[in-house]
C-alpha cells in the first residue's frame, strides 16, 4: 500500500512539474493581402498550398510563391473548410446540415525541353511519368501505357519520361543514363521498354547486353553515358521532381495534374475528359 502511495505522488509530482523555455523565436515571414475577407483556412503540406475560404471563392494560395494561383467560385455562403485528402475539400455551413466535397488539382510546369517525347508534337494530352529502371510498378505502367494508353490515344496523347532514380535501387542512375545514351543513337525508347522489362535483373551486364541486342556504337554508347551532358539531364530531372513533390516513383502527371496512384487505372477516363473540355 506504503509503496503504490510513494509511487503515485512521484508520478503526479513528475506531470505536475512545469516546462521550462528558455525563449520562444518568432519571426513574421511574409504578409499579403488576397482581396476578400478569409472566412476559414485548410492547408496542405504537401503540395504547399493554402485554401482560403472567401464569401464567394476558395482561393488556392501557395505558400513558398507567396500568391494566389487559381479560385474555384461557390454559390453557397459557406463559412468552413477542410481538407479530405489531397485532392478533395470539404465545404460547410455552420448552421445547416448540409455539406459540399469538392475536388481540387493544381498544374505543374514540367519543362520537356530537349527531352525525348513520343506522340505528336500538337497533342492535346501530355502523359509525363517520373520513372526509375528498378522500379516494378514502374514496369507495370509502363507495359499500360504503351499497349493501351498510346494504341487508343495514337493522336492525342504525346508520352515522356523524366529520370528519378531513387537511392536505394543501386543501378537505376546507370539504367537512366544508358537509356539517354541509348537516344543519342536514336533507341531511347527500345532501351527505356527492355530495361523496365528486366527491371528486376538491371546491373551492368544487362545494361551491357541490351545495348547489344539493339546493335549500338558501342564505343560511342560507352562515352555518351558517361557524359556530363548526360548527367545534367538527370540531375534536372530530379530536382524538377522535388520542387513539383514527387517522392516516389512511378508519378504521373496529365498536363501537369499529378494522378494519385489509385486513379492510374482511370487513366484512359482521365484522358477523355481532358480532351472533352
Amino acid at each position: 500500500m506504503y509503496r503504490h502511495l510513494k509511487w503515485t505522488i512521484m508520478v503526479a509530482v513528475f506531470l505536475m512539474a512545469p516546462t521550462v523555455f528558455a525563449a520562444v523565436e518568432v519571426e513574421t515571414l511574409f504578409r499579403a493581402d488576397v482581396g476578400a475577407p478569409i472566412l476559414d483556412v485548410a492547408t496542405s503540406p504537401e503540395n504547399g498550398l493554402a485554401f482560403l475560404l472567401t464569401p464567394k471563392a476558395v482561393l488556392i494560395y501557395a505558400i513558398d510563391d507567396q500568391k494566389t494561383v487559381d479560385r474555384i467560385a461557390i454559390d453557397a455562403d459557406f463559412d468552413r473548410i477542410a481538407i479530405l485528402d489531397n485532392e478533395r475539400l470539404v465545404l460547410t455551413r455552420s448552421k445547416s446540415a448540409a455539406l459540399t466535397v469538392i475536388r481540387f488539382n493544381r498544374i505543374y510546369d514540367i519543362d520537356l525541353t530537349d527531352r525525348i517525347v513520343k506522340g505528336p508534337a500538337d497533342a492535346r494530352v501530355t502523359v509525363v511519368v517520373f520513372d526509375d529502371y528498378q522500379c516494378p510498378y514502374c514496369a507495370r505502367l509502363e507495359k499500360f501505357v504503351e499497349e493501351q494508353i498510346l494504341l487508343q490515344f495514337s493522336e492525342d496523347v504525346r508520352y515522356a519520361i523524366k529520370h528519378f532514380p531513387l537511392g536505394s535501387h543501386r543501378f537505376a542512375r546507370q539504367g537512366a543514363m544508358a537509356a539517354l545514351a541509348a537516344g543519342k543513337q536514336g533507341k531511347f525508347w527500345e532501351f527505356h521498354s527492355r530495361l523496365l522489362e528486366n527491371h528486376n535483373q538491371v546491373s551492368e551486364a544487362k545494361i551491357m547486353e541490351i545495348a547489344g541486342e539493339l546493335e549500338l556504337d558501342m564505343e560511342q554508347f560507352g562515352k555518351d553515358r558517361q557524359s556530363e551532358a548526360i548527367r545534367k539531364v538527370i540531375n534536372e530531372d530530379v530536382a524538377n521532381g522535388e520542387a513539383i513533390g514527387v517522392t516516389g516513383t512511378p508519378s504521373v502527371f496529365l498536363n501537369g495534374k499529378r494522378i494519385s496512384n489509385r486513379d492510374l487505372g482511370r487513366l484512359p477516363e482521365l484522358i477523355i475528359r481532358e480532351l472533352d473540355r
